[in-house]
């Protein structure tokens, strides 16, 4: 019953948008005909020559006001007619690009928009609103030309600062133009096809520092260019044996034991710098629409996932990140810009947990996050809590704790819609909430025991 309300409103907001009048034409016709009304009554003297001439006053100004308000509809349904005539011929061309790294806030998308021929009302506007990812509207908007661009009366172009603070990828399908007039009173509504992707790149933060060391696969197959040394070898020993160098043999431990045994050398492995990073974004707890957990606690771990891989990286190591879910990813031929793409495209799954996700012989480093199940954790890090690197990321910390003067805000000031401090309420009075923080708390206990892991 809720879902078909929520269908209901939804669809009824979606048939609003294309309605060819605004609600200042509706406020402005209503208190003009109640002004009119209330003005005739306010004739002191009826049927004198200053009543004759009040009467036409008031005539003159609503014709005056009629012809205004007409002159501004015929502008914008010229403008409308032409444009329409235009697309039913081919001839309306419409671009979006999406440009990667020039945008100062990571949590905002810069959208270049050209279409053209476009014939702009008079003393008018033209706004757009972007149709992304199953029927997802956003704000309307207008477009900042660029610097040096020229004008051109024919072409709408410019840019428009996106502000989307989920990390994950988008998908724009349409575009609607809005023809508005100078008074805002008419807004004609088309819709035009155009396909672009683009995704919202996770924040590169400090973090702790993680040691993390390689871990031999079964099958080294892949080389690297620059050879790193594997510790501990030079003070291991082996059987002399024919092909040995002799001038390795240890005579003091064949003087004593009468041994040859040759001393083993420190050795470059070219496979040695090799470093498989895993990411779980299993859950074992319910979260069917749960918000809380799906934008923010999500957000939040993308970030540490990706603020690690980039630590590694730095560290020197040849870093491949396994990940637990099939995403189609796009040509790339940059491998961070690859990997970082998985870990946006990514979310919370429930079909591969830990035992089936793992491979401890190539685990390096595993990241995890509070809402993968304690037993399954506890398994894995009791067999290899002394090998491989946990990095554990408490969820609960992207929401931070309120205080006095937060309790008041949330009860009398309304937030947005899209605001995290409606994700900080939601999460106060969460039935998950007490479960998730025993989870948290019982898998940092676990992991303090270990000196490897890595608490966020």
């Amino acid at each position: 019953m809720n879902r078909r309300l929520s269908n209901t409103i939804r669809a009824c907001k979606q048939a609003v948008m294309y309605v060819p009048v605004t609600w200042y034409f509706l406020l402005f016709v209503i208190s003009s005909w109640l002004a009119f009304l209330w003005l005739l009554q306010q004739q002191h003297m009826p049927e004198t020559s200053f009543s004759a001439i009040f009467s036409l006053l008031l005539l003159v100004a609503f014709a005056s006001l009629t012809i205004l308000v007409s002159f501004a509809f015929l502008t914008v349904l010229l403008s409308f007619i032409v444009f329409t005539l235009k697309k039913r011929r081919n001839k309306v061309e419409c671009r979006i690009d999406t440009p990667a790294e020039n945008v100062k806030h990571p949590a905002r998308q810069l959208v270049h928009v050209y279409i053209a021929p476009v014939l702009k009302p008079i003393l008018g506007f033209i706004k757009l609103r972007l149709i992304y990812d199953d029927n997802q509207y956003s704000n309307k908007f207008t477009l900042v030309p660029q610097k040096g661009q020229k004008n051109n009366i024919a072409v709408l172009e410019g840019v428009y600062e996106w502000p989307l603070p989920q990390i994950r990828e988008y998908n724009v399908a349409k575009v609607m133009v809005y023809f508005e007039d100078f008074l805002q009173f008419f807004s004609f509504t088309f819709t035009l096809p155009c396909n672009s992707r683009f995704y919202i790149r996770p924040q590169v933060e400090k973090t702790a520092e993680i040691k993390a060391a390689p871990r031999k696969t079964e099958e080294t197959n892949q080389r690297i260019e620059e050879l790193k040394k594997v510790e501990g070898e030079h003070l291991h020993y082996k059987n002399f044996e024919a092909h040995d160098d002799v001038r390795r043999i240890v005579w003091k431990i064949y003087a004593r034991n009468r041994e040859l045994v040759v001393r083993t050398p420190e050795i470059q492995d070219p496979y040695a710098s090799h470093l498989c990073l895993f990411a779980s974004f299993h859950t074992g707890f319910d979260i069917t629409n749960n918000e809380v957990i799906h934008f923010p606690f999500q957000d939040y771990f993308k970030t540490a996932v990706w603020n690690t891989y980039l630590q590694l990286v730095k560290q020197g190591f040849e870093v491949e990140y396994i990940a637990d879910q099939q995403v189609v990813a796009p040509a790339l031929t940059d491998v961070k810009q690859a990997v970082q793409y998985s870990i946006t495209a990514s979310h919370w799954q429930t079909d591969k947990d830990l035992h089936t996700y793992i491979k401890p012989k190539d685990a390096a480093v595993v990241v995890i996050s509070s809402l993968n199940s304690y037993d399954e954790v506890a398994r894995l890090v009791e067999q290899h809590g002394n090998d491989i690197t946990f990095v554990f990321v408490q969820l609960s910390k992207s929401i931070r704790g309120a205080y006095a003067s937060q309790w008041l805000q949330w009860l009398f000031v309304s937030q947005e819609a899209n605001s995290y401090e409606v994700y900080k309420s939601r999460w106060r009075f969460s039935r998950l909430r007490s479960r998730i923080l025993a989870n948290e708390k019982k898998i940092k206990h676990l992991l303090a025991q270990y000196e490897k892991p890595v608490v966020r």
